[in-house]
C-alpha cells in the first residue's frame, strides 16, 4: 500500500478547480456560466455564485455548455445551491447540457429541481423558470449506449438476482431509485471524515479495497447483498437487510451511481430511510490522508423525518462512525472521526407526503412474521 502515486489526481476535487463566472440577462436574470470539471473542489466557488446571484435576481440560470465532467459531489453542490434558491423562491434553470449530462440529470433528480432548456435564448425567452415547479420543458432524451464516464446509465426500476436464501428480499424489485430531490424531509449534508495516521497510504488502492470488501465493513448484523454477487460498479443494485433495535430487520435496497478511482457512490431505493446519496471517497489535503463517508439527504417519509428527529439521526451518525472505524483495522492502522452537519433546507417537502406507501420501514415490520415463519419452515427441513 506504500506504492507511490499522482498527488494532483488524487487529492480532494481531483485538484480540477471549475470556472465559475456570473453575467446579467436583465434586471432580474443572472447567468452563471459554469465551465470544465463540477466536482467538491467547486462548492466554495458555487456557493459565492448563487448567494450574489439570490441578492439581485428572480430567476438564475445555469450555462452549462462548457461543462467538462461532473461527478456526484458536483452534482451534490449543484442541488444544494438549488434547493437553497427554490426555499427563497428563485427560480433555476440549466441550458446547454449534451444528453449525457441530461441523463445524468435526470438519474440523479436535477431535472425535477430546474427545468431544462437547450440554450440561452430559449429560457430567456420564456419570461420564466419552471424550476420554481420543478417540471422541464420537454422529455429528457435517454442516450442508453454512452453514459457520462464514471455514471451509470439511467434505469427505470431496481431488479435483483441471485439473492442468497434466507435473506428478506423485499422492497426492492421494482423499485425506482429516490434521490435528495425525491425526499420529504429536511436536506441535510453530512460528512464522517476519518484523517489516517499513516498518511502513505494510496487513495486508489484504499477505495478499491473498499468496494471489493464493502459488506465487510459494516456493523455486525447489517448486510448487503449485490445483485448476481456483482461488484460495485455504475449500475449495481443490492439488497440491504439492517438489524433495528428489537431484532426487527429492515429490508430495502440501493444502487451504485457513480464509480471512479477514488469514490464511489450509492442512490437509495424508494422507501429506504432516507432519500439521497452516499459517497465514499478516499482523498489527500495537504500532507494528510483521508477517507470520507458523505450522505446527501432527506428523510424519505413523513415517519422517517419523526424518526431521525427522536433519535434516528444519532443510531446513523454511530452507523458511519463504526464503519469507518472497521476500515482503519483492516488497514492495520487508526484515526479520529470528525463529524460536520449542515442543514441546507430546513424546509419540508409536503408534496412527498405520499412517499410513506412505500415506506420499508413499515412494509418490513409488517412482513416479520412471514419472514420468521419461513426461517423456521427452512430450518425444520433441513
Amino acid at each position: 500500500m506504500n506504492q507511490s502515486y499522482d498527488n494532483d489526481l488524487i487529492v480532494r476535487g481531483g485538484g480540477k478547480a471549475c470556472i465559475v463566472a456570473s453575467r446579467k440577462a436583465g434586471p432580474n436574470v443572472s447567468i452563471l456560466d459554469i465551465r470544465g470539471v463540477v466536482n467538491s473542489s467547486c462548492e466554495e466557488a458555487l456557493c459565492k455564485a448563487f448567494d450574489e446571484a439570490m441578492e439581485g435576481s428572480g430567476n438564475i440560470l445555469l450555462n452549462l455548455s462548457g461543462l467538462a465532467h461532473m461527478d456526484v459531489e458536483g452534482a451534490g453542490a449543484l442541488l444544494m445551491n438549488a434547493a437553497r434558491a427554490a426555499g427563497k423562491n428563485i427560480g433555476v434553470a440549466a441550458c446547454g447540457l449534451t444528453n449525457v449530462f441530461r441523463n445524468v440529470f435526470h438519474l440523479t433528480g436535477l431535472d425535477e429541481l430546474m427545468a431544462i432548456y437547450d440554450d440561452e435564448k430559449e429560457a430567456i425567452c420564456c419570461g420564466r423558470f419552471l424550476g420554481k415547479s420543478g417540471s422541464s420543458v420537454r422529455p429528457l432524451p435517454m442516450d442508453q449506449d454512452s453514459p457520462l464516464r464514471g455514471w451509470s446509465k439511467p434505469v427505470d426500476r431496481l431488479s435483483l438476482i441471485g439473492m442468497p436464501a434466507g435473506v428478506m428480499n423485499i422492497n426492492v424489485n421494482g423499485r425506482r431509485i429516490s434521490g435528495p430531490a425525491h425526499g420529504f424531509g429536511r436536506l441535510w449534508d453530512k460528512r464522517y471524515r476519518l484523517r489516517l495516521n499513516d498518511a502513505n497510504l494510496n487513495p486508489r488502492q484504499l477505495v478499491s479495497l473498499w468496494r471489493s470488501e464493502f459488506p465487510d465493513f459494516w456493523p455486525h448484523g447489517n448486510y448487503v447483498f449485490p445483485s448476481g454477487n456483482a461488484s460495485l460498479d455504475p449500475g449495481t443494485a443490492a439488497l440491504l437487510n439492517l438489524t433495528l433495535p428489537g431484532g426487527l430487520i429492515l429490508a430495502t435496497g440501493l444502487m451504485v451511481i457513480y464509480a471512479d478511482d477514488t469514490s464511489f457512490s450509492f442512490m437509495t431505493a424508494e422507501g429506504h430511510i432516507l432519500s439521497g446519496w452516499i459517497t465514499f471517497s478516499c482523498f489527500r489535503e495537504g500532507e494528510a490522508t483521508f477517507i470520507q463517508v458523505h450522505p446527501l439527504f432527506r428523510a424519505s417519509d413523513p415517519l422517517m423525518e419523526l424518526s431521525l428527529r427522536l433519535g434516528a439521526a444519532a443510531q446513523e451518525d454511530r452507523f458511519w462512525h463504526e464503519t469507518l472505524g472497521n476500515i482503519t483495522r483492516r488497514l492495520g492502522t487508526c484515526g479520529e472521526v470528525v463529524q460536520q452537519d449542515m442543514l441546507v433546507d430546513p424546509n419540508i417537502q409536503w408534496k412527498r407526503f405520499t412517499n410513506i406507501r412505500y415506506s420499508a420501514a413499515i412494509r418490513s415490520s409488517l412482513y416479520m412474521p412471514v419472514y420468521m415463519l419461513r426461517r423456521c419452515l427452512v430450518r425444520k427441513n433441513t
